[in-house]
């Protein structure tokens, strides 16, 4: 039987713990973690959560949104089954429910919105006892929380953290929307505390108590002078069919733990963690408030923020079929996102980069108002295999009457964003359909267009961002507040799609143009060469340059007029009217090129030289075109690549490159035969480019990079596949392994040498 550790020492020992590695850092937490008492855990339960989440410290915590497969599966792993739902560290935070012990978080880490409706009494009462209020300032200065809610809200404030613009790592993995430990824990805590079926379990189930003692009820000035214009709280719910999580229960104060039935008790311990849960994560990341913030928030958290708006998609669709206690809650869940919204949404797309993540953006919109992907047979679809387009029936016209604002002026605020994008790049044709896609269903279009004629949609339910309160004024009735927006389907939007599309057609006829004079040039490139240096090039060689620029664009044309016919549908526009116009309008001005160029980070277009005669259409087309160049030693490591042996050989490459960087560069510039063999093995010189977007601005930011060697190719699963083929061949029918291996090199330095002669 293991000892108990002296008190004065528990709380030492965490910390010399916490300072460890990851994976020492948990084995000793763990340890340490079991050998404790529930009082020993109590005294360090806070410190634990605040390195977790770098709480008055580093932002970065244990690394949960910057911890990647990619970036070393052993930690990911570990971490996955430490936080899982029934890891050792929720069975901690249960563990500490039976003491109901209170941790106290100050509400200065609460986003501003959040804070000014705890301060101004027009919270929700899931809150109603959890605040206290300072006796000196008489207003409400920390949250009284139990250790699960106290972790979980720590955890739904740590995506708030803009560590895009605090780590280079950070702003790496969340452009390449990795899947970090972060984004899975999410997933794995809403699908567990809110779950989609009814007779789901909600884990883990096996603790004792739970339910927060009831405490006395605020001061009457903190309560609300009138309902909750946004959270409409059944009676049921109130009374204790769904009891506040880590608050004991909306009712929690007025009803004392003897007068509740069994039935009542057992419902109570059920469902407060799904309502601890759905409030933290709904109240804390849809009152961010975008407009007024600093930073943006990074790219990682808005694809955590749609997670959650398809969870509550999932939640909320099964609540007419839910007999427990979660059926309130279920119907509460949607409610409380359609308040917030359209306001985060439109915050975002405001100051989101005119750049290829703004896909996550229209990906979290869209999300949104399709519930109709978010459903139980949507889900058996999926395990069955089978193909299932879900249909837009009547029984979503309350939603998209009710989120009609939500379809149509975020819509329309997209559209100049769209506007400004280059549909020569095939990553933003891909977008452009996504959106053509959805409102090209003819139902949906029908529905918003019959809406909206008869000035449906409730105006007052959204938390409106500042620059449209105007239009959303109490002093008007409803009537005139929603006939004085602009509509979706009027007749002055129908002439701006018209034009919007007549621009679509006409870069999608210049991609035509431009893929048919690639291939001239490439074919052209092909027969100087010589059919000996193409053959050798397309058996050892990945395709060129110009090749994979041919096989992105030659896709975009297709996708374009797939998004033209789509928008035509749902606007009722004649595609015969796009072609009507002789000339493009100087405004309208597309890119003249999208030559190989163009991978590089400026367009070398003529019109760059004098940006004075740019108007602001070109202008923005033209920063639209700007792409990065990175060293290709430096990219992402790819799945037919070893991770240990890229990182292993990088060093190696640095490190030669690092002693003989001038030799190296001298022998490329060589214009001997020397010369040219030197520049079959070493990477070109190149000026690196990328984005910088730390200050929540786009900046430029390059590097020269000289002449180099990469040993990376040897990393490849595809190489070293071969080399064990020739090994193996070598050992059966030349006696020696390593006969093989030579045979392999010897064809390599041939072609090389060869390549060399045939090469300037």
């Amino acid at each position: 039987m293991m000892t108990a550790i002296p008190p004065e020492n528990i709380l030492n020992r965490v910390l010399s713990a916490l300072r460890l590695s990851p994976l020492e850092r948990v084995r000793d937490l763990l340890m340490l973690m079991e050998r404790c008492s529930l009082r020993e855990l109590q005294e360090i339960f806070p410190h634990i959560v605040h390195y977790i989440f770098g709480v008055n410290g580093n932002p970065l915590g244990w690394g949960l949104r910057t911890t990647t497969p990619e970036s070393g599966m052993n930690v990911y792993k570990t971490l996955e089954q430490f936080f899982g739902v029934c890891g050792p560290w929720m069975i901690v935070c249960h563990r500490l429910l039976a003491e109901q012990a209170k941790f106290v978080i100050d509400i200065s880490l609460l986003p501003v919105k959040l804070v000014t409706m705890l301060q101004t009494g027009q919270s929700p009462m899931f809150y109603s006892d959890l605040l206290n209020i300072d006796p000196e300032k008489h207003q409400v200065s920390t949250l009284s929380l139990n250790s699960f809610d106290f972790y979980m809200l720590h955890f739904v404030l740590h995506g708030l953290q803009p560590l895009h613009s605090i780590d280079p790592v950070a702003m790496q993995i969340h452009n390449t929307r990795s899947k970090t430990v972060y984004l899975m824990l999410v997933s794995e805590y809403l699908n567990n505390f809110l779950p989609l079926f009814p007779d789901a379990r909600i884990e883990p189930s096996y603790f004792s108590g739970g339910v927060k003692a009831p405490q006395p009820l605020p001061t009457q000035s903190l309560q609300p002078q009138r309902q909750p214009r946004f959270i409409r709280i059944p009676s049921s719910y109130r009374n204790g069919n769904s009891s506040g999580g880590g608050s004991g229960g909306p009712g929690g104060g007025n009803i004392s733990p003897q007068s509740m039935s069994a039935s009542v008790s057992a419902a109570r311990n059920y469902a407060w963690r799904s309502e601890s849960v759905l409030h933290f994560f709904v109240d804390i990341w849809l009152r961010y408030d975008v407009e007024s913030e600093h930073h943006l928030p990074g790219s990682d958290w808005v694809r955590a923020v749609r997670t959650l708006v398809k969870q509550i998609h999932f939640f909320a669709s099964t609540a007419p079929v839910d007999p427990t206690s979660l059926c309130s809650l279920r119907k509460l869940s949607l409610s409380m996102v359609k308040g917030r919204i359209y306001a985060f949404l439109s915050g975002l797309i405001d100051r989101w980069p005119l750049d290829s993540s703004l896909l996550v953006v229209l990906e979290l919109w869209l999300s949104y108002i399709q519930p109709w992907r978010y459903t139980m047979a949507i889900l058996n679809s999926r395990e069955s295999g089978q193909s299932y387009k879900p249909a837009i029936t009547s029984a979503y016209d309350a939603f998209i009457m009710d989120n009609l604002i939500v379809y149509t002026h975020i819509f329309m605020q997209l559209l100049p964003q769209f506007g400004r994008l280059d549909y020569t790049v095939y990553r933003n044709c891909q977008m452009l359909n996504r959106l053509a896609m959805t409102f090209g269903d003819q139902n949906l279009a029908d529905r918003l267009q019959r809406f909206e004629r008869l000035h449906s949609g409730n105006s007052y339910g959204f938390d409106s961002p500042h620059r449209q309160t105007h239009l959303l004024s109490k002093s008007l009735p409803q009537s005139a507040q929603w006939s004085s927006m602009p509509k979706l389907f009027s007749d002055t939007m129908r002439a701006d799609m018209e034009n919007f599309l007549f621009v679509i057609s006409m870069a999608r006829n210049q991609v035509l143009r431009e893929v048919s004079r690639l291939r001239m040039e490439i074919l052209e490139k092909q027969r100087l060469e010589g059919f000996l240096k193409n053959f050798l090039h397309r058996m050892w060689n990945e395709p060129s340059q110009d090749e994979t620029l041919l096989a992105d664009v030659s896709r975009v044309p297709e996708v374009l007029r797939q998004c033209i016919d789509h928008l035509c549908r749902a606007f009722n526009l004649d595609q015969a009217n796009l072609s009507m116009h002789e000339t493009l309008p100087e405004e309208c001005t597309l890119p003249t090129s999208i030559s190989a160029n163009n991978r590089s980070f400026f367009n070398t277009s003529d019109s760059l030289l004098d940006t004075s005669r740019l108007n602001p259409r070109q202008m923005s087309m033209n920063a639209s075109n700007l792409t990065a160049a990175i060293d290709p030693a430096l990219l992402p490591i790819q799945t037919g690549e070893i991770t240990y042996l890229v990182r292993r050989l990088h060093r190696i490459s640095d490190a030669i490159n690092q002693k003989y960087k001038i030799q190296l560069q001298s022998s490329y510039e060589r214009q001997d035969y020397f010369g040219s063999l030197t520049r079959q093995l070493l990477l070109a010189p190149m000026i690196e480019q990328w984005f910088d977007k730390r200050d929540g601005n786009t900046d430029i930011r390059e590097r020269t990079v000289t002449a180099r060697i990469s040993l990376r190719p040897l990393a490849s699963k595809f190489l070293l596949s071969v080399v064990a083929c020739f090994m193996v061949l070598g050992f059966l029918f030349l006696g020696s392994a390593l006969k093989g291996l030579g045979t392999l090199v010897a064809l390599f330095m041939g072609y090389v040498l060869l390549m060399a002669i045939c090469s300037p």
